[in-house]
């Protein structure tokens, strides 16, 4: 189940999966425009095929980007492709929102990616550069939802386990921040009377109590394996090398900031889920990378078994 031949078969059954969930027809579209000064993702394009295409464009963009952080910075502390695996199953437990592009899946992406280039300036004299790219991206997409925006500090947070923060790279992040309107302001790709609050509208008002009931079952299950993996994971970490112990703060960091958004940001819960099921998925598949015992799979296969029966009864009942 380490093996990287299972996830891809993973990632292909999830992948038909979610192509038959499609073809039903049943999701409700993602509402509402959630953005300061340009509309949100799920505004972008319309319902149908393209949507759906670049959802599973989008997924497959965070597991490669996952892909690139297990090999260059040795983030699971052992080779396993199993964290690619667990993140496809988690993400077809949600198949109405997996099936069409909005902030969820970009804001998993974003963080990745932010991630990785954080992991690189460990201690670095020139961290700057990555630091204001860091911040400038989240800046940026933030115009688009507000939910970028509670990652801002979360990246200072991680600045500092990366042994970077100090006066350079605090000008640095301030700079990002601030660059991405002036940008929008001076080329008036934005005016600032479009500037408005966001659309706080529940995406849950417009969703049967059945859909609800398995989407917060699913987020529930998700966020209960994480907490559960990351003290279980503490245990090892205290072991690691100071730049491992750094890099997997930073990944906790992210996790904990996931855990508080989806459940304080109630009406903007579904956008916090793909980074939920990531961070789940990479703290589950750690845990079980340290500690490979005979029958460790099946714990493996339950886990998979139970989003799996999830998704069954979203498609049968």
């Amino acid at each position: 189940m380490h093996t990287r031949g299972f996830a891809l078969w993973v990632c292909a059954i999830a992948f038909v999966g979610l192509i038959c969930f499609f073809l039903t027809g049943s999701h409700t579209p993602v509402a509402g425009d959630r953005g300061f000064a340009l509309p949100s993702a799920n505004e972008w394009l319309p319902a149908g095929g393209l949507s759906f295409a670049c959802s599973m464009a989008a997924n497959a963009a965070i597991v490669i980007t996952a892909a690139a952080m297990a090999k260059i910075h040795n983030i699971l502390r052992s080779i396993t492709g199993l964290y690619m695996a667990l993140f496809a199953v988690m993400q077809l437990a949600t198949p109405q929102l997996t099936v069409q592009l909005y902030t969820g899946p970009l804001l998993a992406l974003a963080i990745a990616i932010c991630l990785l280039l954080l992991f690189g300036v460990y201690r670095s004299e020139r961290a700057s550069g990555r630091v204001l790219l860091t911040f400038m991206s989240l800046s940026a997409l933030s115009a688009t939802q507000y939910c970028y925006a509670v990652y801002i500090p979360a990246m200072l947070i991680c600045c500092a386990q990366m042994r970077v923060l100090g006066g350079r790279t605090l000008v640095a992040a301030t700079l990002g921040v601030l660059a991405p309107w002036w940008i929008l302001f001076g080329l008036g790709i934005a005016e600032p009377s479009d500037l408005h609050l966001p659309d706080f509208a529940r995406l849950f008002e417009a969703v049967d109590i059945g859909e609800q009931i398995w989407l917060f079952a699913t987020a529930g299950l998700s966020a209960s394996l994480l907490v559960l993996c990351l003290l279980l994971n503490a245990f090892k970490a205290i072991a690691y090398n100071a730049r491992s112990r750094a890099v997997n703060g930073a990944i906790i960091v992210v996790a904990l900031f996931t855990i508080l958004g989806a459940a304080a940001d109630f009406s903007n819960t579904a956008a916090y889920i793909p980074l939920l099921n990531l961070c789940a998925a990479i703290q589950t598949a750690h845990y079980f990378a340290t500690h490979r015992a005979d029958r460790s799979w099946i714990a493996i296969a339950a886990i998979c078994l139970a989003y799996t029966t999830l998704f069954l009864c979203q498609i049968l009942i």
